[in-house]
């Protein structure tokens, strides 16, 4: 009877044993399993972040070369501008000259000195500002995704179609002074949902500026100059999206002057001159697109850009009210909006101060 006992509990023992290296086993497993599940996790977060860079590297790539051809038809449009067309203006020609915001030459230094940081731009430069995420792979997701979403914008070029005008009785409305900047890029839901016509609003120096006829045009009418000095609506717009100075600019979302004012209208909306003229330049314009340029041969000239189509030759003689062309989006746009600007020689002068 002893005997089976004693054996009764070796087997009891050895069960025990066997229980408890069962169990050890199963934990073994367990932390094995639990290990190579975070492997996966971590292969996996690697892979991702990998592929999202790669992503975001490729599009800041082409965001540098749009951005770089961008300030590059910024310059050239400038030197377009501040050129007389070989166009001899008489002294007894030569038109009062307005109030000056600023100088080509000004502009020009602005111009090369962001040519040389985006030269020395790197793609890590940009990252801190897309996100306050912990998370790297998540932000490295959405800096590839929104900049994908800017050089989407960056390099469409609009196609024109064969529609008709349209006419225009909306009220003008002078876009509210907004004196804040983008503290950072904007999510991936507010670009998709900014499709509105015009540039967003901005910085605006025009904030104190009057529509009106200014004094220069004023006393310029009476010496028989009226004609041919750039005055009144170039087209009948829903409001001034965009004023003239320092600005983010919608798509590139890097700050710049804005050399002229954007006028918000629907497409195809009649675009007039605004003096007497002759027709200088009319054709595609880079990041300008449909653009038209006057030479009213006082020192004055007038610029129209991102035309859905142009209505004057180069060559033409216009008289101030002609059609010139109709509103449209061509070029580096995020909407319908004819973007004016007037040139005094080789002077920017706020075109808001001659509406």
């Amino acid at each position: 009877m002893k005997k089976v006992v004693l054996t009764l509990a070796a087997l009891s023992v050895l069960a025990g044993t066997a229980a408890a290296q069962n169990a050890d086993d199963a934990f073994e497993k367990f932390k094995r399993q639990q290990e190579l599940d975070k492997q996966a996790f971590a292969d996996q977060r690697a892979e991702e972040y990998a592929r999202f860079k790669a992503a975001y590297y490729g599009a800041f790539e082409q965001f540098v070369r749009l951005y770089q051809q961008y300030l590059k038809d910024d310059e050239a449009v400038m030197d377009l501008m501040a050129s007389d067309d070989g166009i001899e203006v008489r002294p007894e020609m030569l038109a009062v000259q307005p109030k000056v915001v600023t100088t080509v030459a000004d502009q020009k230094q602005i111009l090369a000195e962001s040519m040389r940081n985006i030269r020395h731009l790197k793609p890590e430069d940009l990252i801190p500002v897309l996100s306050d995420k912990q998370d790297t792979v998540e932000r490295m997701q959405e800096a590839a995704g929104i900049l994908e979403e800017i050089v989407k914008d960056m390099a469409t070029v609009a196609v024109e179609e064969n529609d008709g005008p349209v006419n225009v009785t909306t009220e003008v409305v002078l876009e509210p002074y907004d004196p804040e900047y983008f503290s950072k890029l904007p999510s991936l839901e507010e670009i998709s949902g900014n499709e509105a016509s015009g540039a967003s609003e901005t910085e605006a120096s025009a904030a104190g500026t009057s529509v009106g006829t200014s004094s220069a045009i004023a006393s310029e009418s009476s010496a028989g100059l009226s004609s041919s000095v750039p005055s009144g609506k170039p087209t009948e717009y829903v409001r001034i999206s965009s004023p003239f100075g320092t600005r983010v600019h919608p798509i590139t979302r890097k700050k710049h002057t804005h050399k002229g004012i954007d006028l918000a209208a629907p497409k195809m909306t009649p675009i007039y001159a605004t003096a007497d003229g002759e027709v200088t330049f009319s054709e595609r314009n880079g990041g300008y697109g449909n653009f038209v340029k006057i030479n009213h041969r006082n020192g004055y000239k007038t610029a129209y850009a991102h035309m859905h189509r142009i209505a004057v030759k180069k060559g033409a003689d216009v008289h101030k009210g002609d059609l010139i062309g109709y509103v449209g989006t061509t070029g580096s746009s995020t909407g319908n909006h004819l973007h004016y600007e007037v040139y005094y020689q080789d002077k920017l002068v706020d075109p808001a101060t001659t509406l």
